[in-house]
């Protein structure tokens, strides 16, 4: 997977609107401060008393949001 077409997937996953892809590096910077602020929100949402099926959802999108970061880190990395 290329670095546009993994940016223009966690881009469609978490609903990021009129991002456009200027540099690389900058792009991914920019992409990674976004997913680590949705990070925090999800997290702070858990925290509240939640019935099962929502929590689970949550689980589950910070987990999507986890493994989007390590890749995000991962090719900042490699540029």
């Amino acid at each position: 997977m290329g670095v546009k077409k993994f940016i223009k997937n966690v881009i469609e996953n978490i609903g990021i609107a009129n991002f456009e892809l200027k540099n690389k590096k900058k792009s991914l910077k920019e992409l990674l401060i976004k997913l680590k602020q949705k990070r925090v929100a999800v997290l702070k949402e858990l925290k509240n008393d939640l019935d099962e099926k929502e929590e689970q959802r949550l689980q589950e999108e910070l987990e999507l949001l986890s493994l989007h970061i390590r890749k995000a880190k991962k090719r900042l990395n490699s540029l």
